[in-house]
């Protein structure tokens, strides 16, 4: 058996939509066990041996790429613009003063570190001197936040996932909001990778075989995604939790910010963002990407 990670964002849908269309008609994929959480929640089972195999988070495989492996060829990356991890700020961010708060989504450690980043080398102000909140978590279930002028006025907010595809479109009148995978775009000019297909190293030393098989499945799937939106967006959007999206604005959303790739231009982007934070002290070494060898 292993035991699989699935975000519960719109972000990976295509792919594991696919995925489980292969499961029903390849017996030999019934080896899987799906957990479905939050990017936090999986991250935590990958630590812990609870989940073999997730798409966690690039802070994650930073942090822990001693223990770790990953799929060749498969990322949750942005392209340019992602309209999915934003900044919802009070102010200009050129405006932000000592002690200024940020309050953040606690599903997330790659979008802070990537805010920090930003804010360094972009802004120029130092991170050190702002206040960064984590607000509490939900554990599995993502942070629910009201997105409205009397909840959210005179607050700073940092938000992923499906809640940022939801409140980019009932930003209260003179709030800002800031797509920080296209500032990273427009300050380097490539793609930003959120999450990797990362898997634990002693999980993958004890059931080669299988995942090599769920390799070859995934690949198959990230393929029949990128020509399959329409079906994959039609089956999404028959779900209660992704009423807040159009059929368009979904497809734009998958088709125009998203790539499911790590090549050269995800990894030329990846390395960068490596040598920025080592940079600006918030990662002790660079990681070493290590790849999956099914030869």
């Amino acid at each position: 058996m292993i035991y699989i990670g699935e975000i519960n964002y719109l972000n990976v849908y295509p792919i594991y939509y696919f995925l489980k269309k292969e499961i029903k008609i390849h017996p030999e994929l019934n080896f899987l066990e799906f957990i479905y959480g939050t990017p936090a929640f999986l991250n935590k089972g990958l630590k812990l041996g609870d989940i073999d195999i997730s798409p966690s988070s690039s802070s994650y495989y930073i942090l822990n790429h001693k223990s770790s492996v990953l799929f060749p060829d498969l990322s949750i990356s942005s392209q340019k613009t992602v309209k999915s991890i934003y900044l919802f700020s009070q102010k200009p961010i050129e405006d932000f003063n000592k002690g200024e708060a940020i309050y953040i989504t606690p599903e997330t450690l790659t979008s802070l570190n990537l805010l920090k980043v930003l804010l360094v080398e972009i802004y120029k102000l130092d991170f050190n001197n702002l206040n960064f909140v984590t607000l509490p978590s939900s554990d599995k279930f993502e942070l629910k936040t009201e997105f409205n002028g009397s909840k959210m006025s005179g607050k700073n907010f940092l938000h992923i996932g499906d809640n940022a595809l939801k409140y980019r479109k009932f930003i209260p009148e003179g709030y800002f909001a800031y797509d920080l995978a296209d500032l990273w775009y427009k300050f380097t000019g490539f793609p930003f990778v959120f999450a990797l297909f990362i898997l634990r190293k002693d999980a993958y030393d004890k059931k080669k075989i299988e995942f090599e098989i769920l390799y070859k499945y995934l690949i198959k799937s990230k393929e029949n995604a990128t020509r399959g939106f329409k079906e994959a967006a039609l089956s999404a959007l028959k779900l209660d939790e992704y009423k807040f999206i159009s059929y368009e604005e979904l497809i734009n959303y998958w088709t125009d910010c998203l790539s499911f790739d790590f090549g050269e231009r995800e990894i030329a982007g990846f390395k960068l963002y490596c040598e920025l934070l080592y940079k600006n002290r918030l990662i002790d070494s660079f990681p070493a990407l290590n790849f999956v060898n099914f030869a």
